[in-house]
């Protein structure tokens, strides 16, 4: 490093001595923002981590998968790629999905390595494996089987019909294009385009619901 930049590292550790002895209660009232941007850090570097483990990840999944909400998966993903676990990813990705719409990401806290290495008998993880470990009681599998089949998960449905764009994504947008790809009219499938297009407009009479509720 040459003298020019250690004289400027210099400067600026001297600036910031004096900033802080002459206002010392700024810096408290920094730590929350410190904190916040640790932890932002921390979980990017995990997913990051995943992503090595993984191999190919598109892009929304890792924006998704990088928010503090996501973190217990994860985590979780990590442990099961350092014990040499091979993963479903698209399987366990949409799971998470459905859990985090549905409100019951918590369910992944109940997840025990001790019951899922003695009851795992497979070649690849998928989500029910992981499903099977956290949830012990059948009638708690149950409730969580009928939230999934809920209006809530519309959204979810809709978005995976049309290619599992992200939550981030215009779901009318995505539609328009989706429909004009996949018409009849243009060689498309006639069962397939009609089962989409009835949960797109479940999908639209919710958002109509929503909006008439908020009015």
């Amino acid at each position: 490093m040459d003298a020019s930049v250690n004289n400027q590292l210099d400067d600026m550790l001297w600036q910031i001595q004096q900033w802080l002895r002459t206002d010392p209660d700024y810096i408290k009232r920094l730590k929350p923002r410190f904190k916040l941007l640790e932890e932002t850090a921390t979980n990017t570097s995990r997913v990051l981590k995943l992503q090595q483990a993984w191999g190919e990840v598109p892009q929304h999944v890792i924006r998704e998968l990088n928010s503090k909400q996501s973190v217990p998966f994860v985590t979780l993903m990590l442990g099961l790629a350092k014990r040499r676990y091979r993963v479903h990813q698209m399987s366990t990705v949409l799971w998470w999905r459905r859990m985090i719409a549905t409100g019951q990401e918590n369910v992944i806290t109940y997840f025990s390595w001790e019951r899922f290495e003695a009851t795992f008998t497979g070649d690849v993880v998928h989500a029910t494996d992981i499903m099977r470990v956290c949830v012990d009681n059948e009638q708690l599998l149950n409730n969580i089987t009928a939230a999934l089949a809920d209006d809530k998960c519309v959204d979810f449905k809709i978005r995976e019909l049309l290619g599992g764009i992200s939550m981030q994504s215009d779901v009318r947008q995505a539609w328009k294009k989706w429909a004009m790809a996949n018409h009849p009219d243009k060689g498309g499938d006639p069962e397939l385009f009609l089962k989409v297009k009835l949960v797109y407009d479940e999908w639209c009479e919710i958002q109509n619901k929503l909006t008439q509720t908020k009015e």
